[in-house]
C-alpha cells in the first residue's frame, strides 16, 4: 500500500475545491496536477479512474489522494449517479511517497519520535464512518474568506488531513479499539430515539460502567455523549445536504421532540439548526458542464519556495 507524508509544522495551503454531482453518463477528463495534491471523497459511485497507468474504482466512502505531478483521468463512463467532494492543496514541505502495510504503518506511527509534526495517509482507503469527515469538508468548502491576511481554509485543510489520518489508524487498531469500533458501528446500525446505554451494554455483554470507561478512553466521550454526538452528526449532515424541514430533520436524527433537538443542537454546535444550515451552504459545485480551473493564488505561489516552476517535472527523488 502506498502512503504519502504530510508535514504539519506549517499549514497546508488550500487551493480550490467543491462538490461534483452528475446524474448522467460521465467520465473524468484527463488531468495533470502541477505541484498540488488532490483528495477525492466519494459519496456516490462507482467512479472509474486511471491514476498514473493504474486502474482505480471508487465507491461510496472511498478516499483517494492524488499526489502532485500525477497524470490521471477516467478510463470508462460511470453510468450511475456520481457524487464526490474534491479539494486541492499544497504542502509547504517536500513530502515523501512510501510503501507499507497498515499494521507496519501503525506500529511505526506509535513508535515514531520525530521533531517534525508529520502524518501520513494511504493513497487510497475506505472510511468505515465518513459522516464527521463529510461535515468537516463541507464546512471547509463553505467558508467565504473575508480576511485578506489569513485563510481559515488552510487550517481546516490540515485539520481534515488529521481527521482522515486518525480515522484510518483507528479503524486498523487491534484488541480493545477493535471492540470499541464494533460497538460504535453497532450503535450506528441500531440507533433510535429510544436506544439506551443499558441496551447497548446488554447487547455487547459488558457492564455499563466498564463500557462507559472504555468509550471515554478511546473516544473522549461517555457512551451517552457518543450516542447524542451521533444524533447531532446525523442532523448536521442532513442540514447541509438536504432541504428537509427542521421538524423532519429532528425526527430523522432520532429526536422525539423538535424543541429538544434545537436546544441540544445549539448547545453542541453553538448555532441553531437554521443558522447552521445558512452558514455552511456555500459550496462550489461543479458538474460535467463546469470546468473548475482556478488560477493559483499569489499567496500560495509566494509561499512555495521549494516547488519547481509550475508545470515542470519534479526531480527524481520526489517518489521515495
Amino acid at each position: 500500500m502506498l502512503f504519502s507524508t504530510f508535514t504539519l509544522d506549517k499549514t497546508m495551503l488550500f487551493y480550490k475545491g467543491g462538490e461534483f454531482i452528475s446524474d448522467q453518463h460521465w467520465q473524468h477528463k484527463r488531468m495533470f496536477h502541477k505541484g498540488d495534491y488532490e483528495v477525492i471523497i466519494c459519496v456516490k459511485g462507482p467512479i472509474y479512474l486511471e491514476i498514473d497507468q493504474q486502474y482505480v474504482t471508487l465507491h461510496a466512502h472511498d478516499v483517494l489522494v492524488i499526489p502532485p505531478f500525477t497524470p490521471f483521468g477516467g478510463f470508462r463512463e460511470s453510468n450511475d449517479p456520481v457524487d464526490f467532494y474534491w479539494f486541492h492543496f499544497f504542502s509547504q514541505f517536500k513530502e515523501k511517497i512510501f510503501t507499507s502495510t497498515p499494521a507496519a504503518f501503525i506500529e511505526q506511527v506509535q513508535s515514531a519520535a520525530t521533531k517534525q509534526q508529520q502524518i501520513a495517509l494511504p493513497l487510497q482507503f475506505t472510511l468505515e464512518n465518513d459522516q464527521q469527515i463529510l461535515i468537516l469538508v463541507h464546512q471547509m468548502l463553505s467558508i467565504n474568506n473575508s480576511l485578506s491576511y489569513i485563510d481559515e481554509r488552510d487550517y481546516l485543510t490540515s485539520t481534515l488531513l488529521i481527521y482522515l489520518f486518525k480515522a484510518f489508524v483507528s479503524q486498523n487498531q487491534p484488541d480493545e479499539r477493535s471492540k470499541i469500533n464494533y460497538i460504535k458501528e453497532w450503535i450506528r446500525a441500531n440507533i433510535s430515539a429510544t436506544l439506551t446505554v443499558a441496551e447497548i451494554s446488554d447487547h455487547v455483554h459488558l457492564n455499563p460502567d466498564y463500557l462507559t470507561r472504555l468509550f471515554k478512553k478511546y473516544t473522549g466521550m461517555t457512551t451517552l455523549q457518543y450516542l447524542n454526538h451521533l444524533k447531532i452528526e446525523v442532523a448536521s449532515l442532513l442540514l447541509i445536504r438536504t432541504e428537509m424541514s427542521i421538524k423532519q430533520i429532528a425526527a430523522a436524527a432520532y429526536f422525539t421532540d423538535p424543541k429538544i433537538f434545537t436546544h441540544k443542537f445549539k448547545a453542541t454546535t453553538g448555532l441553531s439548526p437554521t443558522d447552521y444550515r445558512q452558514s455552511y451552504r456555500l459550496v462550489h459545485q461543479n458538474n460535467p458542464h463546469i470546468d473548475p480551473q482556478i488560477p493559483i493564488p499569489k499567496r500560495i505561489e509566494d509561499m512555495l519556495d521549494y516547488i519547481p516552476e509550475n508545470g515542470d517535472l519534479p526531480d527524481k527523488n520526489f517518489h521515495q
